[in-house]
């Protein structure tokens, strides 16, 4: 909660001093049998019992579509789409809002969170200043959509991909998980849309001089592309990427999300050239896998150790042996209230994670409209607060830097109506599709 402290390494000091005292003061061998279902010969081993809590497919995913996002930057692929915006857009601050959440939304389906507010966190504010509009509704603007965004599918935000890999893969694919949650999302969107228009519409209903709209229709999107070939091998390689998800969906096919990332970070490597030693020390986001594999091991220790007992106890208490739908709705209640605060205050990651130990600790036979509860209460709570979600945390920093601060409260303040609203909807969405689905 600090700022200036770095959360990759307080995770590990804590994975580490949680690991040990596991270790030396419990019954490990017996924690990791009983709560993480272990074989006894998978704890001969500390170490080993230890690493096999890693997610290794969520690693890969994480490590992969950083590499495709630093190819596809440095062939001038998002600074070529941005310019292209706001010259359909001749400046019009409503349009270039509607643009550039609309194009966030889409990079964030498919890219981390992080890579999207990095990337387009910075381009909105450079637009703003070549029109001189006040950057905050956009940059803000911009930061939620990296969350609603992050919602549609299984690789669109750190939530989702550790809940897939953990969970989801016994019975939803990536085609399912879209038509569940793309959706939802597209409402998402549309409402946070309207409420930016109705409370920054001093600063969205402006008039830009024609002039300036005359100039900006001369704008060449192409002037600052060396090689014009760059940018279609990266439409190439995104497409690739795009349709190897799809193929993951078929039934019987051996290719997972993980192994399709992957794959496509390699052909990227050979399309473009590339000196893969740059794109593994400049291109991957090295603190992300570090924080993430030392938070998977944290919680896999709490897990087997048994600090989840008091909320399984709740909800399996809830849901007794044999589900029934109005005990699904409760738990989905109980969910959406208690998982707004935890994501926004705890970090949407760490949350997502106990959620998903959470599930499957509960009795089988649950419909899907409880797991994508699940997986809603993960993403949305991170708009709370800025502790929520790197992506906010970003979002205020690329504002502070521009001489446009925004404090802790003033942000809460200002976005508690629609992260509510965001909550409230979520709750009816699981409710419903627990009403409606087997």
């Amino acid at each position: 909660m600090k700022e200036g402290v770095d959360a990759t390494k307080i995770t590990v000091t804590g994975a580490l001093i949680v690991s040990l005292i596991y270790l030396i003061f419990m019954d490990w061998e017996t924690g990791f049998v009983n709560n993480l279902e272990y074989d006894t010969a998978e704890t001969e081993h500390f170490l080993e019992a230890l690493a096999k809590t890693v997610n290794v497919e969520a690693i890969i995913i994480i490590f992969s579509v950083s590499i495709i996002v630093a190819i596809t930057k440095g062939a001038g692929f998002f600074d070529f789409i941005s310019l292209s915006i706001v010259k359909l857009t001749k400046g019009d601050p409503k349009k270039l809002l509607v643009a550039l959440g609309g194009l966030t939304f889409f990079v964030s389906m498919f890219f981390d969170n992080l890579s999207a507010i990095i990337l387009l966190g910075s381009l909105t504010v450079v637009i703003c200043k070549q029109l001189e509009i006040n950057p905050r509704p956009f940059v803000l603007f911009v930061g939620i959509n990296t969350i609603i965004g992050g919602l549609p599918t299984p690789v669109s935000s750190l939530p989702n991909i550790i809940f897939y890999n953990l969970y989801a893969g016994e019975g939803i694919n990536f085609i399912l998980f879209m038509a569940y949650m793309l959706p939802i999302a597209i409402i998402f969107f549309g409402l946070a849309t309207g409420f930016f228009f109705l409370i920054y519409k001093k600063e969205i209903f402006k008039e830009v001089p024609e002039e300036k709209k005359e100039q900006l229709a001369r704008i060449n999107p192409w002037s600052g592309i060396e090689d014009r070939m760059n940018i279609w091998k990266s439409i190439i390689l995104l497409g690739v990427l795009f349709v190897g998800f799809l193929l993951t969906s078929i039934k019987g096919n051996p290719i997972d999300v993980a192994l399709v990332s992957l794959i496509t970070t390699m052909i990227g490597i050979f399309l473009f050239r590339a000196d893969l030693k740059h794109y593994l020390e400049e291109g991957v986001e090295w603190n992300i896998v570090v924080f993430f594999i030392a938070l998977f091991v944290l919680m896999g220790v709490l897990t087997a150790a048994g600090a989840l007992y008091p909320l399984n106890n709740i909800l399996g208490g809830v849901l007794g042996d044999t589900p029934t739908i109005s005990g699904q709705i409760l738990v989905a209640l109980i969910i959406g209230v208690i998982g707004l605060p935890i994501t926004g205050f705890l970090n949407g990651s760490s949350a997502a994670l106990i959620f998903s130990y959470l599930f499957k600790s509960l009795p089988a036979g649950i419909s899907s409209g409880l797991w994508i509860g699940f997986v809603l209460s993960g993403n949305i709570g991170g708009a709370l607060t800025p502790l929520g979600s790197i992506t906010i945390l970003m979002a205020l920093e690329i504002l502070k830097r521009e001489g446009h601060p925004m404090s802790f409260l003033q942000y809460v303040k200002k976005m508690l109506p629609l992260t509510l609203t965001f909550a409230v909807l979520s709750i009816g969405y699981s409710m419903l599709l627990i009403a409606i689905m087997p």
